[in-house]
């Protein structure tokens, strides 16, 4: 009798990880578009879960319970063991498939992750391969990735924040005007969202002026590099002293 019931458990097994479980991972695989490569340990962890499962029943069924309980503590005692010193393993794992589910950037992406800036070659359920903007190939595990701020680059539109002083003794209100000619001319710029000048604070020596500007991803640098030089070249034939300039990293999608 015993047998019997240990050979349906068996089939059932069989179908239960053919049809259910396999089956399962297929289309999770396929809503999140991991790759056959990720899948296949997926399912290789499902079965030997399953089947340690099926052992242990038809353990019990036969009454081998000392070797059942045997088999508990050897295998909770190895799990402890294994998960101490594969937890940065598992981690990346996991933090892999939370990357693919939620997708804060894809193959192909312009990104930064802390000081490292490049291009998205590949997202495993290790580590992002990351093509620097220096030309070498980086590798970040999933568990940097996790605990990291990331910029992605790869969108419509990146503001320009510049910011610059102008000292009491000069005419500020010439400076903004200065600012929107030199926005003006410049094709890159973009005129949804418009552009912001404005007088942003006054300190002990100077007043501040804020430019906001948005640029075309693929043409930021050029416009950034543009405006700069516009104000640079203005503000000197005016005879105003040339403003301090910084360029605040930040982008927005629009």
């Amino acid at each position: 009798m015993e047998t019997v019931i240990s050979v349906i458990i068996i089939l059932l097994g069989i179908f239960i990880n053919r049809f259910i479980v396999q089956k399962s991972i297929d289309k999770f695989g396929e809503r999140t578009k991991l790759d056959i490569q990720h899948t296949k340990p997926l399912k290789k962890v499902a079965s030997v879960i399953l089947w340690s499962i099926i052992i242990f029943i038809i353990l019990g069924i036969f009454r081998l319970s000392n070797v059942l309980w045997g088999m508990f503590a050897v295998a909770g005692f190895a799990g402890i063991v294994v998960g101490m010193a594969t937890r940065d393993v598992i981690g990346d794992i996991l933090t892999g498939s939370l990357l693919y589910i939620y997708r804060p950037f894809e193959i192909g992406d312009s990104i930064a992750i802390d000081d490292i800036w490049g291009e998205v070659k590949d997202i495993g359920v290790g580590g992002v391969k990351i093509k620097a903007w220096s030309g070498e190939i980086v590798v970040i595990p999933n568990s940097k990735i996790r605990t990291s701020i990331v910029r992605n680059f790869s969108i419509d539109s990146r503001r320009a924040t510049i910011t610059f002083y102008v000292d009491y003794n000069s005419d500020f209100n010439e400076a903004l005007k200065i600012c929107k000619k030199a926005l003006d001319g410049t094709p890159e710029l973009l005129h949804e969202p418009a552009p912001v000048i404005r007088v942003d604070d006054f300190t002990e020596k100077s007043v501040k002026i804020l430019i906001l500007a948005w640029f075309p991803i693929d043409e930021f640098w050029n416009g950034y590099a543009k405006v700069k030089k516009s104000l640079a070249v203005a503000f000197r034939s005016r005879g105003l002293k040339i403003p301090v300039m910084r360029l605040e990293k930040r982008n927005e999608e629009f």
